[in-house]
Parts: C-alpha cells; structure tokens; sequence
C-alpha cells in the first residue's frame, strides 16, 4: 500500500491558548472527521474498496489534503471504514440479546448483517486483509455475539436447527448475490428485501 508523506504541508502559527478558541478548533477537526468516514463508507458501498481519496474528498465536500491527513495510508482508512461497520454491527447484535423475544433478536441481527453485506462491495473479502488485529478483533467479538444470538433462537425454538452457525452466516450473504439470471437484471431497489423474506421464512420453525 502506499505511504504518502504529508510532512511539508503549510505550517500555521499556533493561537494564544484561550479558552474561546482551542475548542471550535478541535470540533471543527472532529467534524471534518466524521464526515470523512462517512463519506467514505458511502463511497466503499457504492465503488468498493478501490475508492479513490478524491472521490471521498469530493464527496465529503472537503480537500483532498484533509483526507490525506486523516488517514495517511489507504490501510488506515479501509480499516477506520471496516471498524464502523462493525461496531455498528455489534451494537445491533447485543439489542438483539437484549430482546426478549430470540426471534425478534435473531431477525434484528439477520437483516442488519444481510444488508450490509449486500450495501458494502467487498466487505467480507476484505475483513482478512485490511485493518489489522483491531478489525480482527471485533471480527470475532461479532463473531460469538452472532453464535450466542443464533443459539438462543434455536434454544426457544424458532430457528431451525438442522443448519449450523456458520451455514445461517452464509446465508445472510445470499441478498448481495444477485446477478442477471435469464437476462433480467437485478433490482437493487428492492431485491435485497424481497430475497431477506424468503430466507428469514425458510430458517424460521413451523
């Protein structure tokens, strides 16, 4: 991956450290971050992981410099986009355990990985390759949350339990794979909605 040096960018002289202006600094900063981030998952989700900076930039609606300089090596920002992924993911898969009804959990974390996959090109080939031991790391943790999730629907008897964990992780991928069948084209309006009913009925009990 390449490496940019952004060691010679303009130098500003530093402010008197008031109490009036070292914060607007710091949340103009935090701002220009986040929006960053967001801009950039939106672009891997539309473009995939070969996303260029100035498309993030451009749609992110700041310099390309900024981008730069948040995330110096492409590394950096596949795995900051990585990691919210699936800090979203895990924050889902634990209001799933927190539902009472396992169903109602299970279908919860289901839909959420089902549509992510499907919203982000490349997320699952990636999760090996880029971020490194943190992306890793919440990997598995959203690994054994998947497994508790999945455990407790069989144990209540909703989901079936003639397929194993990692069959149900498999077919939560099934929506992102829609290609032309018979020269009908798929529909990303509402495919990935239509395919998440079907199979949510084929693994549910009775």
């Amino acid at each position: 991956m390449s490496t940019y040096d952004w060691g010679g960018l303009m130098k500003t002289e530093r402010p008197v450290a008031t109490q009036g202006t070292a914060t607007p600094v710091r949340a103009d900063v935090q701002r220009n971050a986040a929006r960053v981030l967001a801009a950039a998952r939106r672009a891997v989700a539309s473009t995939g992981l070969d996303v260029s900076y100035h498309e993030i930039a451009r749609e992110a609606g700041v310099g390309v410099g900024t981008v730069y300089r948040r995330y110096p090596e492409r590394d950096q920002l596949m795995a900051a986009v990585l990691s919210d992924i699936l800090t979203e993911l895990i924050d889902t898969a634990h209001q799933a355990l927190d539902c009472d009804d396992a169903w109602e959990g299970f279908s919860l974390l289901f839909t959420g990985l089902a549509l992510r996959t499907a919203q982000n090109a490349g997320l699952s080939g990636s999760l090996d390759k880029h971020g490194g031991p943190a992306v890793a790391q919440q990997r598995h943790q959203l690994l054994e949350l998947t497994r508790r999730v999945i455990e407790r629907a069989q144990d209540q008897g909703h989901l079936r339990r003639d397929l194993a964990g990692q069959e149900v992780l498999r077919l939560a991928g099934a929506p992102a794979v829609q290609g032309c069948v018979l020269g009908l084209e798929p529909d990303p309006a509402h495919g990935h909605y239509s395919v998440l009913t079907v199979l949510l009925d084929g693994l549910r009990t009775g």
